[in-house]
């Protein structure tokens, strides 16, 4: 059997799989297809281009490590993983229908991710931004983008979906899910249940999952006054209980699409803040959340599964040591006088 059939297999029995999100199905796909768009590189990387020839049994843990360490010296993390994870299915299918013995993915190496410290804006960074956040939609220009000219009106909702970011730490896809519904107004402070995202599926559109990246991401939060301000500039008082009306939806009134706010969010930024990013708000939520009530509360802010994911990826702060100064007080010297300076250099 060559790879490309096994692969073909496998991707028929992760279609039955009902755990696999129609996107992730669409991700495995991408990686293991060629391209039909003419504009597509002819030399990416898809698993049945660069193993056309290969047969099961030529498939060895060896070939599949170069093959995987062949696309991370390119620099290509990300797509690495992804091969990881499909090649290992393969060939545990292949295992499970005695088509060979063991699987080989088992001994490939480890793909490593550089490490980067989480970063969250500090006071003076967050009222700089959201400053020039309110130059941008006025129109004039801000560091790297221009002044508007012609065209639409700029987007107030970039400021809007700031403030609700930063007040509820939701994942940008979460907050662009937010539906009218979804704010209680009948409590105090206001409360924020997060509970899809938004995604876009080849052959599907964009369209809301009911149902976020993780079963923890099923939460809600309680609301700070300034995102409930936000959110009742928006007419948020008056809005039904049961309305899933989109609360920042696009100007055609529908789902806004991630891809089309980042690229505005991009325009409204500039170079000053080129490095905040929308999931910059969910870590400064994190961080100061945890440094108030430590990183148990800031997990369940934040919807992982362990706060080890939360203090990893999302807080902005250095570990504190516990208080060991009852035993190291017993390392002070033993002389009585400090030494008073360089006795070189005194008179004498």
């Amino acid at each position: 059997m060559l790879i490309p059939a096994l692969a073909d297999l496998w991707l028929e029995e992760m279609e039955l799989d009902e755990t696999t999100t129609p996107q992730t199905l669409q991700w495995y796909r991408e990686e293991i297809e060629p391209s039909e768009d003419p504009r597509a590189r002819k030399t990416t990387v898809k698993i049945k281009t660069a193993m056309s020839r290969v047969r099961l049994f030529e498939a060895d843990t060896s070939y599949l490590d170069n093959h995987l360490k062949t696309i991370q010296k390119n620099g290509h993390i990300r797509k690495a993983q992804c091969h990881k994870i499909i090649l290992t299915g393969m060939m545990s299918l292949a295992v499970r229908h005695g088509a060979i013995r063991e699987n080989p993915m088992r001994e490939v190496g480890k793909i490593k991710r550089k490490r980067t410290k989480p970063k969250a804006m500090d006071e003076s960074t967050r009222n700089g931004l959201r400053k020039q956040l309110e130059t941008w939609i006025a129109g004039e220009e801000i560091p790297g983008t221009p002044a508007y000219t012609r065209g639409p009106a700029r987007d107030p909702d970039i400021l809007n979906a700031a403030d609700v970011l930063l007040g509820t730490a939701a994942r940008p896809g979460e907050c662009l899910a937010f539906r009218r519904c979804d704010v209680n107004t009948s409590v105090t402070p206001w409360e924020m249940t997060i509970s899809g995202t938004i995604v876009r599926v080849t052959g599907v559109g964009l369209f809301r999952q009911d149902w976020t990246k993780t079963d923890a991401g099923y939460r809600t939060v309680v609301l700070p006054k300034f995102t409930i301000d936000t959110l009742r500039a928006l007419g948020a008082d008056d809005w039904d209980s049961d309305d899933e009306t989109p609360v920042f939806p696009s100007r055609r009134g529908t789902w806004r699409d991630p891809h089309n706010f980042g690229r505005t969010w991009r325009a409204a930024r500039g170079t000053t803040y080129a490095w905040i990013t929308p999931k910059t708000y969910r870590k400064t939520n994190l961080s100061v959340v945890a440094e108030e009530f430590g990183p148990e509360q800031a997990k369940r802010q934040a919807g992982h599964r362990n706060s080890s994911t939360t203090e990893k990826h999302y807080i902005d702060r250095p570990a504190l040591a516990p208080d060991s100064t009852a035993v190291l007080n017993r390392l002070a010297p033993t002389f009585s006088d400090p030494v008073q300076g360089d006795p070189g250099n005194q008179d004498g």
